[in-house]
């Protein structure tokens, strides 16, 4: 029940501000659109409910309100169209039951006869919010809901049980280089992958040449978008890196993660957390990782899957068999660079740690876009290691050797490899060496490091 029917509308219609002005100003301050833009677009015209997920800060809101831009221009009326984000908790106060009252409350005093939109932000915060989505999906045809939210558990397990047939995922992660560019303001065409097979060396200089500033501040600051309105401040590198661990790590661990979970020492995922960042990419058993936390085993893989869950980190397998990866050690990666080099006040890129930010942040890349493109990343490892297995219908070995001279030992692994499993190809990422040598009938690519993360 609204208690105070007049404040909950002037509070709602300071949200929804599109009502009365027929355009979202959020949307034109950001005018630049990531690619999950485009699949949101598409999926307005479906039924299903879709689900906005990724870590906080990844632009989720900005997509969200962007959608809505899009629709008013397109037609909709904009009284047809209500935003709510579930961690504001201005209406609170006036409800007993929020998400039931504003969904009520909209359709019977602000809404027309026609097509209805509902977008929620950080929905998973409310307490059986799948509830009321599902009696409202069911009952009313004339409703679509885009709701996000920065827990894929929390929102997988209620849509399991509640939602099953009827969502769609959406999910969202910091920018990849390629889009780092595009936010940059440099105008540069993604290499597609046969192209990056066949480049001539005076393409490959010029893009390298092109990049040079952008890529080392890439390998700074990392992939959150918000970097690009805090850049031209002073202080903003100082500013930037504060604001990463204060917003996402630890609202992630302290106030999501454990609440979501019923977490009483946050303390203790934090110190995981810590741990991995400072050993990123390195292949660490669960004992290691427990060494620094003294949980027993099931609960530091509850605790790492809530960190995975959340967008804090990824887990790398190794290439070998189900029963072989469950006992193999695991290689994480924090899910961006700059929010690494932030947890470790590593504010700089500096010569003698740059041959290990590059293959944090070439793994990174490659585990983002083997989740757009469903495919699987892995590791391998029998005498020597390979940093990375890319896995689809082809399976591509790449290992990150980030200096001007490669020698026999460098290329040694994946020749291995490449000899073992009968691959066609393989590629080793350097600082400036680009060319190709045969290993038997198949080829070994050297490819500078913002060439290659270019093509991802």
């Amino acid at each position: 029940m609204i208690r105070d029917g007049l404040e909950f509308r002037t509070e709602l219609e300071k949200i929804n501000k599109w009502w009365f002005t027929n355009s979202v100003e959020e949307a034109k301050l950001y005018p630049l659109k990531r690619e999950q833009f485009e699949t949101l677009k598409k999926e307005l015209q479906t039924p299903r409910i879709n689900i906005v997920v990724g870590p906080r800060r990844v632009g989720k809101s900005i997509l969200v309100k962007q959608a809505i831009e899009y629709l008013i221009q397109n037609g909709e009326n904009p009284r047809n169209i209500l935003y709510y984000s579930l961690d504001d908790p201005t209406l609170s106060v006036y409800s007993d039951n929020l998400l039931k009252d504003l969904i009520d409350y909209f359709l019977e005093n602000i809404a027309l006869p026609a097509k209805k939109y509902i977008f929620l932000d950080e929905v998973h915060l409310f307490t059986g919010w799948h509830k009321w989505i599902k009696a409202f999906y069911d009952r009313r045809k004339d409703i679509k809901f885009v709701l996000s939210g920065s827990s894929s558990t929390s929102l997988e397990k209620e849509i399991n049980i509640f939602l099953r047939g009827r969502t769609f995922e959406i999910e969202m992660f910091p920018l990849s280089f390629f889009e780092f560019t595009k936010f940059s303001g440099i105008k540069m065409n993604k290499i597609e992958y046969q192209e990056l097979l066949e480049l001539d060396e005076f393409k490959v200089r010029k893009i390298q040449h092109n990049l040079k500033n952008v890529f080392n501040e890439y390998l700074a600051v990392g992939g959150f978008p918000e970097w690009f309105e805090m850049k031209n401040q002073s202080d903003a590198k100082l500013r930037w890196f504060t604001m990463l661990i204060e917003d996402i790590p630890k609202k992630a661990i302290y106030e999501d993660i454990a609440t979501l979970f019923g977490i009483r020492n946050a303390k203790i995922l934090e110190r995981v957390f810590a741990f991995i960042t400072a050993h990123q990419s390195r292949l660490l058993s669960y004992e290691t990782i427990n060494d620094i936390v003294k949980l027993d085993r099931s609960t530091l893989i509850n605790y790492l899957g809530f960190l995975k869950s959340s967008y804090l980190v990824a887990e790398v397998l190794k290439f070998a068999s189900i029963k072989e990866q469950i006992k193999a050690k695991k290689k994480f990666l924090v899910i961006d660079q700059g929010l690494r080099n932030a947890v470790l006040k590593d504010y700089e890129v500096k010569e003698d740690n740059l041959g290990f930010i590059l293959e944090n942040v070439v793994g990174i890349n490659l585990f983002l876009f083997c989740k757009r493109n469903d495919m699987k990343l892995y590791y391998w490892r029998i005498n020597d290691e390979v940093d990375f297995i890319i896995s689809d219908k082809e399976v591509i070995p790449v290992e990150v050797k980030y200096k001007k001279r490669i020698g026999k030992n460098d290329k040694s692994k994946l020749k291995n490899f490449m000899r073992k499993f009968k691959k066609n190809r393989a590629f080793l990422i350097t600082k400036d060496l680009y060319g190709q040598e045969r290993v038997g009938k198949s080829l070994l690519y050297f490819i500078p490091a913002e060439v290659f993360l270019l093509s991802l």
